[in-house]
Parts: structure tokens; C-alpha cells; sequence
């Protein structure tokens, strides 16, 4: 069995590597269909094998040896709307593609105090895409961004009603844009790519207290990541190569705290509210420098800390069935002052729906939800072909996805 479980992580870590999504910032909060159903108000309540993602002190609460794969499927689309200058006044839509992030969690409860487990997916994602003779080309035409999360992890029962849990993150990262580039000595933009890859590292903690039978709580921490990011950038113009040249950057990915307070009014229905604070001011600019006569490519962010808030219900239908809702705010870490066709988004709101059936061994979880995001005004500065800079006034609008989940478990 264990030779199964490492063949499986391995190919979910291989497909992940083809994850990217347009989020709220870049964050991924896709975990698994049933926590996609609840709105991730999974902290505190019933586990699963997915909890990993979101508290791994949950872990402690599974039986035996669980595995659950599976994949949230997301169809986004937005429009950018540029107000002047008059030569590039008009509506852009962002090409709408259909991305996959799969997940995959093994567990094994060693003895009633010590379990095990270890998730793989994704935190953190971007897919922006326009055409490339579009009038906000020289700030990005093309923007991905991939991530895949190795997390181990190792619970505690402290107490009979306190747990606790641990573990180190590994990540790898992976980031590709595509843009124009305004040069005085060229009579025309040059085409630019630059991307590159890393690996890092962080950790993640998690507590859990049963204060009573309808009564629970709980708590997460997830560090920063910083990803030292290795990779080349090229330029062409009129199809000619002008530059080739090794390249690096760094970014720091955010921290994040979370809670839970989860009730059961009656025995078979149990609500949890939720918020999760995300220290999206780690990301100040993108930076990469690179051994040319050209200067090194810099855009600022200057991102905000953000909060997302999540309430989530789960009623037991019938012995085998269970129906969930959920309703997610998130906050959008992006500056006015510093806006970019990188993310043409804004605050979202995310309204959930799922069932769930289960036997003694097998489940199967499926979830849809709507996300649909706030039109955003705003400025951001592009360059002519001469490289000289100008503003363009701007409009992110009609910001909406589809996301549809399945995920399916079996316990030995």
C-alpha cells in the first residue's frame, strides 16, 4: 500500500504543476469539494482528510487509514474596460480557459493519541491572459503562475478534547509572464518573456478543543514562504533575438492565520463560522534583475493585508447523505496606487452548494460554486513604444467564475 500512496502523490504533483487560476490576490483556497461546498468551515468541525489544508489539528480526529483525491475544476472570466487615453479606449476580455487543480490527502491514525498524513495541492495560482496587441500589453499580456504544496504532517491528542498537529510545507513555485517592452532604440515594441522556477519551504500548525457535544474550536498558522525564483528572459523584436539572458527574482508568499467556532444545534446539522487572516503586505513588488544593458524588471504591488470571512452549514439528510452551503467574503490585497492588468480583480464573493454521500469506506463529494467579484476603477501605468510611461484609466468589471468540485475517499 505504501508504494501505492507514493505513486499517487507523486502523479498528483506532476498534474498540479499545470495549475494556474485567477484568485483573490493569487491565493488558492480549493482544497477539497466537501471544504469548497462549506466555504473551507472546516476548522473546527467534522474532519476530513482534506482538514490538512486548513487545520491539521483536525487530523486526529480520522479513524484508521484514509485517502481522498480528486479536483475542483474553475472557468473565470473578466473584462477590463480602458477610459483614456482615446486611442485605447474600449472593452478587453481576458481569455476565459477551463483550469484543473487537483489534490490528493493520505491518513493514518498510528494510535489514538499520534496520527499521520500528508496533503498535496495548491495555495497559490494566476492565469491572466489577453491578446497580445492589446493596449495594456506592455504591463502583461500573458501571467501564470503555479504552485504545489508537499504537506507532512503529524497530529497530537493532548487531551481527550485538545488536539494539536504540525508540520513543514514544501513548495514548489513556478512563474511565466509574457509582456511588451517600449525601447527607444527599436521603432516598435519588443517582445519579452521572463519565468523561472524554485523550491521553498515554511510550516503549518493547528489546534483543535471539543468544549462540548454541540461545542467546538479551532485555530491555524501557516508561515511565510519565500521563493528564491531561477530562470532566463527574452527578448525579441520583428522575430530577432535582442537578449537572452539568465534572470532571477524573489518573492515572499504570505502567512496566514485562521479560526473556527463550530456548533450543532441539533444532531444533525452543524454550522461554522469562520475568518482567516492572510499578511498579503509580504508582497511589495515583482523584481527581476538580469546581466544586461537593459534595467531590471520591476513592477510594485504593494499589496494589503486582507481578511476573508466564511460561514458554512452541513446537514445529514440519511444515514448515507449530506447537503452543504456555504457563503465566503474575501478581501482583495490589491493597492490602488499600484494596480496592474496582472490581476484585474477586487473584493469577492463566493456562494457554495454540495452533497456528499458515504458508506462505511467510500465517499464522494461534489460541490459548485459561483464567485463573482466587484468592478474596480482604477490607474495603471503602461509604457509607448519609445518606453516612455503613461497612465491608463481603467475599469476591472464583469468578474465572475464557475467552479465545480468532486472528490472521492475510501478508509481501509
Amino acid at each position: 500500500m505504501t508504494r501505492r500512496v507514493i505513486q499517487l502523490i507523486v502523479i498528483c504533483s506532476m498534474v498540479l504543476a499545470a495549475v494556474s487560476v485567477q484568485a483573490a490576490g493569487f491565493g488558492i483556497y480549493e482544497y477539497s469539494a466537501r471544504a469548497n461546498a462549506l466555504g473551507n468551515s472546516v476548522m473546527a468541525g467534522k474532519a476530513d482528510p482534506s482538514s490538512i489544508a486548513v487545520n491539521p489539528a483536525q487530523l486526529t480526529q480520522l479513524e484508521g487509514t484514509q485517502i481522498a483525491i480528486g479536483a475542483t475544476g474553475i472557468y473565470p472570466q473578466a473584462t477590463v474596460e480602458i477610459d483614456s487615453p482615446a486611442s485605447d479606449a474600449g472593452s478587453y476580455d481576458g481569455e476565459s480557459s477551463l483550469w484543473t487543480m487537483p489534490h490528493l490527502y493520505v491518513t493514518h491514525a498510528l494510535n489514538e493519541q499520534i496520527s499521520f498524513g500528508v496533503g498535496v495541492y495548491s495555495r497559490f495560482g494566476l492565469g491572466t491572459e489577453f491578446k497580445s496587441s492589446w493596449p495594456g500589453a506592455s504591463d502583461v499580456y500573458k501571467v501564470g503562475i503555479k504552485t504545489v504544496s508537499i504537506n507532512p504532517i503529524v497530529g497530537y491528542n493532548v487531551t481527550k478534547n485538545f488536539s494539536i498537529a504540525i508540520g513543514p510545507e514544501i513548495m514548489w513555485f513556478d512563474f511565466d509572464l509574457k509582456k511588451k517592452t517600449g525601447h527607444r532604440r527599436y521603432p516598435g515594441y519588443l517582445d519579452t518573456e521572463m519565468g523561472g522556477d524554485s523550491w521553498g519551504a515554511g510550516f503549518s500548525l493547528g489546534a483543535r478543543y471539543q468544549w462540548n457535544d454541540w461545542l467546538s474550536f479551532g485555530a491555524s498558522y501557516r508561515s511565510e514562504v519565500t521563493q528564491k525564483v531561477e530562470g532566463d528572459i527574452k527578448m525579441k523584436f520583428a522575430g530577432a533575438s535582442i537578449l537572452d539572458s539568465d534572470a532571477s527574482g524573489k518573492i515572499t508568499l504570505p502567512q496566514q492565520i485562521g479560526f473556527g467556532i463550530n456548533v450543532k444545534p441539533m444532531d444533525k446539522l452543524s454550522i461554522e463560522v469562520g475568518a482567516t487572516w492572510i499578511g498579503w503586505s509580504s508582497y511589495k513588488e515583482l523584481k527581476v534583475d538580469y546581466n544586461s544593458r537593459y534595467s531590471p524588471f520591476l513592477k510594485h504591488s504593494n499589496y494589503n493585508d486582507t481578511w476573508r470571512f466564511n460561514i458554512g452549514a452541513e446537514y445529514n439528510l440519511t444515514e448515507n447523505w449530506d447537503l452543504r452551503a456555504s457563503y465566503v467574503y474575501d478581501e482583495s490585497p490589491l493597492n490602488s496606487d499600484s494596480l496592474s492588468y496582472m490581476v484585474p480583480a477586487n473584493d469577492r464573493q463566493i456562494i457554495g452548494v454540495g452533497v456528499g454521500w458515504h458508506n462505511a469506506n467510500w465517499s464522494v463529494d461534489a460541490s459548485y460554486n459561483y464567485l463573482f467579484i466587484s468592478d474596480r476603477s482604477g490607474h495603471v501605468e503602461v509604457t509607448d513604444a519609445n518606453g516612455i510611461p503613461y497612465t491608463q484609466d481603467c475599469e476591472f468589471k464583469d468578474g465572475d467564475a464557475h467552479l465545480v468540485g468532486i472528490t472521492v475517499g475510501y478508509k481501509f
